[in-house]
């Protein structure tokens, strides 16, 4: 799945945003593009679950379009 995530504007953006993704069961990967903004996760993990954990760490997130 394919996330825009807001907010992302530096290297340490990236990095609490990978460790939030990890932390969420079922995540067996994550692509992240500081250029683009998005986040793309590999795994069993609930998109809407994806959404709030970042949303909340303050990284207003969506699901992208595919």
């Amino acid at each position: 799945m394919k996330f825009i995530v807001d907010n992302m504007k530096c290297s340490g953006c990236t990095s609490a945003v990978q460790a939030k993704l990890q932390a969420l069961e079922g995540v067996e990967g994550i692509t992240i593009d500081l250029t683009t903004k998005t986040a793309e996760v590999q795994g069993r993990v609930d998109a809407d679950l994806v959404i709030e954990t970042l949303t909340e760490a303050g990284y207003p997130t969506e699901l992208a379009d595919q």
